[in-house]
């Protein structure tokens, strides 16, 4: 609605976080061996990917391991490796794998520094701005449908209750239309200037149209900023993503600059 900046396939991916603790023993699957490591590689990686540590999470382990080897050994059967398709894919995938290591090299070899992250993260807090908006809106489908309603609203009638009535958003409906902090930054422009020129507990008297439908705007509150995150929060997060945006910008260079004939 607004702008905010399967199991076996997460869990089976390679990672490590030392802080996970789950026991394993070698386990077999139609004879063939699976080591205490590779199961605590799954089990480390799906953790640091959100799951919850636990026996529930070492059982899905478990399943999923024991699916991925039963799948394996079938697909060795059937001698999927010597097929044009498979070689294919294996070339395809083997050479964006190169591109990928060969921009996160880079990205170690060439990090972005302290000052600069600061000075990206200060931008984004300036964009932010400084004043958070508790929003309410009802969605409807027409223009004429949203008059009305301001016209009722105008007249008395509790905007919390239309929003229940008649609002077609069904994450703010139940709530009687209630959005919640938003910055104008962040949302769609015409919404965000709708109720920053609000004062606290007034209605735009004009719909706003978007790709949802048209908006009917009120504002509730408005506070001093304090939902956007601490730097010390965002640190190193923001410094790989710039160490790897530069990286693509150097080799999007080499890609201009190559002799194409």
């Amino acid at each position: 609605m607004f702008k905010r900046t399967l199991l076996t396939g997460a869990v089976l991916s390679l990672g490590f976080v030392a802080a996970a603790q789950a026991e394993f023993k070698v386990m077999t699957v139609n004879g063939e061996k699976v080591s205490v490591q590779r199961q605590e590689e799954v089990y480390n990686n799906a953790v640091k990917a959100g799951a919850k540590a636990g026996p529930q999470l070492e059982d899905q382990v478990r399943r999923a391991i024991t699916e991925e080897t039963v799948l394996l050994q079938e697909a060795a059967k059937a001698r999927i490796e010597r097929t044009k398709e498979y070689r294919t894919a294996i070339d395809r995938a083997g050479k964006q794998l190169k591109v990928q290591l060969l921009v996160s090299e880079y990205a170690k070899k060439n990090p972005v520094s302290d000052k600069e992250a600061r000075a990206a993260y200060d931008k984004a807090r300036a964009a932010y701005g400084d004043t958070e908006y508790q929003v309410r809106h009802i969605l409807v489908k027409t223009q004429d449908e949203a008059t009305k309603l301001i016209e009722r609203i105008n007249k008395g009638e509790k905007f919390e209750n239309l929003a229940k009535q008649y609002s077609i958003d069904p994450q703010s409906r139940d709530q009687g239309g209630l959005v919640g902090w938003l910055v104008p930054s962040n949302v769609d422009q015409a919404f965000g200037n709708a109720f920053k020129v609000l004062s606290a507990g007034s209605v735009a008297q004009a719909p706003i149209l978007n790709q949802y439908g048209y908006h009917i705007v009120k504002l509730d509150a408005k506070r001093k900023a304090e939902n956007f995150p601490t730097w010390e929060s965002q640190k190193q997060s923001l410094k790989d993503q710039l160490s790897e945006l530069k990286a693509k910008n150097h080799f999007a260079e080499l890609v201009k600059k190559a002799k194409v004939n």
